[in-house]
C-alpha cells in the first residue's frame, strides 16, 4: 500500500490485532491479493537511518508470510516507539503471532 487514502481508510474501518511491540490493523478490499504498508513515522525515530532500517526489517519479516495471507485484505504493521532494538528473527516471530491473532493466515 503506497496511497495515503487506502491508509486512512484502513486506520478508520480496520479491526486491530497486536503483540508485544508489534500490531496491525487490517481490514478487507476488493482486490485479489493482500496489500502490506509499513507507516514508520517520525514518533518511533527521529533519525531517517533508524526509521528506514525498521521498515526494511518490517518489509522483510512481512515477504516470508506473504504467500500465506489470506488474498483481499489491507494490512498495516505498526511497530512501536519502544521496540527500537528489534531484531529481524523476533520481528518475524512477533508477526507470525499477530497474523495468527488475527485470523489473516491461510
Amino acid at each position: 500500500m503506497k496511497k495515503r487514502e487506502d491508509f486512512a481508510e484502513v486506520f478508520s474501518k480496520g479491526a486491530y490485532a497486536g503483540y508485544d511491540g508489534l500490531s496491525i490493523k487490517y481490514a478487507k478490499n476488493p482486490l485479489q491479493e493482500s496489500r502490506i504498508g509499513f507507516p514508520v513515522g517520525k514518533n518511533y525515530s527521529k533519525k531517517a537511518v533508524v526509521r528506514n532500517r525498521t521498515r526494511r526489517i518490517l518489509r522483510a519479516a512481512a515477504s516470508e508470510f506473504l504467500a500465506d495471507i489470506k488474498p483481499g485484505f489491507d494490512i498495516i504493521v505498526l511497530i512501536k516507539p519502544t521496540s527500537q532494538d528489534i531484531g529481524f528473527q523476533k520481528t518475524v516471530t512477533e508477526l507470525k503471532k499477530v497474523f495468527q491473532k488475527a485470523n489473516l493466515l491461510m
